[in-house]
């Protein structure tokens, strides 16, 4: 049941994203008896009470305004762009819903339809949220992927935000015997329970400003602060940059006959240059220096494979 409304929030807030002049209650119910949800809640329409009680549930829930553009009988709805811009649960859950729904409804297609596998780790994720909610100390078991990496038993923890990225899902959190911050990736945990003890939050420290200087969930920066970082993109790389950018600073500095010079403002680390190395013959580090020192050593080592 709480399933399904979720996807009616969801269906409503993608519906009038799709009429930015907005729509009146009669039309809504036109597109909602058109879709695969209506039958399943029944064939029931939305009325002016089940409208407003949803409306009331996404503010609360995911932040978005449903603003009333004419009051009256004939009232029209419209989803408030300053509240849906930059909203990444909202967009994730959009996507996820909209992916769930294709393989649902095309079953017989599943030979046709091919998917990535699913993250292991995704097992802990009720118990970590869990800990979220209630400011609750974790304790996890532990077995890093290198090579030196030891085993490491009941290790208690203060989970301060989940993090997913190239569809792996990662922990941070405060080390509670020496108030450390580490980074767990949740596959790599053999074990994750909950405790009865709490922790206070820390007040001032907010996850996004904590990730904003950096690509991925890596923090060992080659530099101690952000610093302006200049990629020159070749052939059709560069239309794939601004389709998708690498990084919220990303800008464009210059383009040439067959390049793009992409400039970013942060601090370069191990997923950083691990998504230069994926392009590698189609990306150039032109500064700052160290860096492209730095990856023409790798280049330099990965190549003495193929001698």
């Amino acid at each position: 049941m709480v399933a399904l409304l979720l996807k009616r929030y969801l269906w409503l807030v993608e519906t009038l994203r799709k009429f930015p002049e907005g729509l009146t209650l009669a039309e809504i119910n036109d597109q909602w008896s058109d879709s695969g949800l209506y039958r399943d809640c029944g064939g029931a329409e939305i009325d002016r009470r089940t409208f407003y009680n949803h409306r009331r549930a996404i503010g609360e829930q995911f932040g978005i305004d449903i603003e009333t553009i004419k009051a009256g009988p004939y009232s029209r709805y419209k989803i408030d762009d300053d509240s849906l811009n930059h909203n990444q649960t909202i967009d994730w859950l959009l996507s996820t819903i909209a992916t769930e729904n294709i393989i649902t409804q095309s079953h017989n297609l599943s030979d046709k339809i091919l998917l990535e596998p699913a993250d292991k780790g995704a097992i802990h994720l009720n118990v970590i949220v869990e800990a979220l909610k209630s400011n609750l100390i974790l304790e996890i078991d532990y077995q890093g992927f290198h090579i030196s990496a030891r085993s490491y038993k009941s290790i208690s923890v203060e989970p301060l935000a989940l993090k997913m990225f190239k569809r792996r899902w990662y922990l941070l959190s405060r080390k509670v015997e020496n108030g450390d911050l580490r980074l767990y990736a949740l596959d790599r945990m053999n074990a994750c329970k909950l405790t009865d003890n709490r922790f206070d939050y820390p007040e001032e420290f907010s996850p996004d400003d904590y990730f904003s200087n950096y690509f991925g969930v890596s923090t060992d920066g080659y530099t101690s602060a952000p610093c302006r970082v200049v990629l020159r993109a070749h052939d059709e790389l560069p239309r794939y940059l601004e389709t998708q950018p690498l990084h919220h600073s990303q800008e464009i500095a210059s383009r040439g006959e067959n390049y793009t010079d992409f400039c970013y403002y942060l601090i370069p680390a191990f997923d950083f240059v691990q998504e230069i190395l994926l392009h590698c013959e189609q990306l150039e580090v032109l500064r700052p220096l160290n860096l492209r020192e730095h990856i023409a050593k790798i280049l330099q080592k990965s190549s003495n494979f193929y001698k």
